[in-house]
């Protein structure tokens, strides 16, 4: 029961859930069905918001004492209580409630989970572990086992967690010399199709049309959409770009720190899939090519719709939702990177790229060692990254007003469903 983790750690919007889904269907892998990264670490400043750069921490034990693993692992005690109110929606801290996976934006998944059986067996294994490899292997074992009645757990040998902000994890060096065969996988999107995605996600909480998949918001709206701050994204990305530079230059282009190119990926999949099995030391199968969630077909978590498979057009609609403007603000800083990125090979080799086009390098740099300044570092560079323009009244705000008030007329019958048939049939709560 000692796994190999293999941790795709990105930051949002990057495809770091197709890779997990690929992963998925693998006969020697276990693949969480939602996100997981490690522990939010709280000591250098109370975390009132979850985005990409909260630093995450694996946390030290001393497990000759008497220890709170739950609090350890910010798993609760309990079954949680959460709520499907229009507007109020809370989240399940493992990721499944009641018949349904988190994260599962389109598409309905039938999922079950026993909450008492998973704790009956991590109480059981916790007691025994020595470390704190041992405490997520309690975890994962435990997790799998109840849910859907163990028909997802045999004998693999890997794990996989996602997490979207997980390229911060403050202590990466602990992450490889306390957990077995131990890999890191950083997904990198280009920076057009970055922030393509963030400004559709943007825009669709502005309209109200939230995550579903039907009423798809019309691109023309999102097209006009010019409240976000375009420049926090670039400087987001850029940021995130030269923190695993940095990291490249530390551990080098090797089989436990490895960078491939989403864009690659979606054009070439077979190839890379053979590639990164091979990096990973997995037996290549036709299962890498096909994304599932609980070994069904996954739709994807594009905010462009649901996708069957390894979609590799998406990039025809970066025009539809991005005006001339905005694109060439995007190719100010992207080209002279992406010239020393067309390379289609896997992993990707970021030292080529001169320091001149890295975000602040040199203070990154200088603090790498200084966890809680690097922390506070990266938190506040990419917490501008929500904020919305403050400006006058745009004509299409009285357009958002109705077609928030027609997504929730469409809803009516899945809000009468929560409410009455709560986890009857397959649910997709998103």
């Amino acid at each position: 029961m000692r796994y190999k983790t293999i941790y795709i750690a990105g930051i949002n919007r990057s495809g770091g859930s197709l890779l997990s889904r690929l992963f998925d269907g693998h006969p020697d892998i276990l693949s969480y069905p939602t996100e997981l990264g490690f522990p939010v670490n709280n000591n250098f400043y109370e975390i009132t918001d979850s985005y990409s750069g909260i630093p995450q921490t694996i946390p030290d034990i001393n497990f000759n004492e008497n220890n709170d693993f739950y609090s350890i692992l910010d798993i609760p005690k309990q079954k949680h209580e959460y709520s499907t109110t229009w507007g109020k929606e809370t989240a399940d801290p493992l990721g499944i409630r009641d018949n349904y996976l988190e994260k599962n934006f389109y598409g309905n998944v039938d999922a079950h989970f026993d909450y008492n059986k998973f704790t009956g067996i991590f109480d059981k294994l916790a007691k025994k572990a020595k470390s704190i490899e041992d405490l997520y292997n309690a975890r994962h074992h435990a997790y799998f086992t109840a849910w859907d009645n163990g028909k997802h757990i045999k004998n693999q040998s890997a794990v996989v967690m996602q997490d979207s902000g997980g390229i911060y994890l403050t202590n990466i060096d602990k992450f490889f010399s306390e957990f077995h065969q131990s890999i890191l996988i950083y997904p990198l999107r280009d920076l057009m199709g970055y922030v393509a995605a963030e400004k559709v996600r943007y825009a669709r909480r502005f309209f109200g049309s939230r995550r579903f998949a039907f009423p798809q918001l019309p691109n023309y709206f999102v097209k006009k959409f010019d409240h976000y701050d375009i420049n926090a994204q670039i400087k987001g990305w850029l940021c995130a770009l030269t923190r695993v530079r940095i990291l490249q230059e530390k551990h080098g282009l090797n089989r436990q720190f490895i960078v491939y190119s989403h864009n690659i990926l979606t054009s070439y999949p077979k190839e890379t899939m053979t590639r990164l099995s091979e990096l990973c030391n997995i037996e290549y199968t036709e299962d890498l090519l096909r994304p599932t969630i609980g070994n069904k077909n996954w739709l994807g978590n594009s905010h462009y719709g649901p996708t069957k498979g390894i979609s590799n057009k998406i990039s025809a609609n970066y025009p539809k939702v991005l005006t001339k403007n905005e694109i060439s603000t995007i190719k100010l800083f992207s080209d002279n990177i992406d010239m020393h990125l067309s390379e289609h090979k896997t992993p990707v080799d970021l030292l080529s790229i001169p320091q001149k086009y890295l975000y602040e390098y040199k203070r990154q740099k200088k603090y790498f060692n200084e966890t809680e300044k690097l922390s506070l570092y990266y938190a506040l560079s990419n917490a501008t990254k929500r904020r919305y323009h403050i400006k006058q009244v745009p004509y299409y705000s009285f357009f958002a007003i109705i077609y928030s008030i027609f997504v929730r007329i469409v809803h009516i019958p899945r809000m009468f469903k929560l409410k009455y048939f709560k986890a009857r049939g397959k649910q997709n709560y998103t």
